[in-house]
């Protein structure tokens, strides 16, 4: 695979989609309440996808900051959101 991801899972019943390149920078960033929709995107990662060159819609305009605002809510331990393994 050529990039790595981390998933989320936020306390609204959201799942997050952080897809990274080999320098860590989140280059593809996918939230939304529909969890398969998530999770089939991540499937289509896994299956050798590329959401930079298939132009994969759907993606927040800025992924690099909604991957630092999760990374925020983990990081503040009060349930807001969490990584999960997928």
């Amino acid at each position: 695979m050529k990039y790595n991801y981390q998933l989320f899972a936020d306390n609204a019943g959201g799942l997050h989609l952080a897809v990274l390149d080999s320098n860590d920078r989140c280059v593809y960033y996918l939230t939304d309440l529909d969890q398969e929709f998530v999770r089939a995107t991540l499937a289509d990662l896994k299956a050798g996808g590329d959401p930079i060159e298939d132009c994969w819609e759907g993606g927040e305009d800025d992924p690099e900051e909604c991957y630092r605002a999760i990374q925020r809510l983990v990081e503040a331990r009060n349930g807001g959101a969490e990584e999960v393994d997928e």
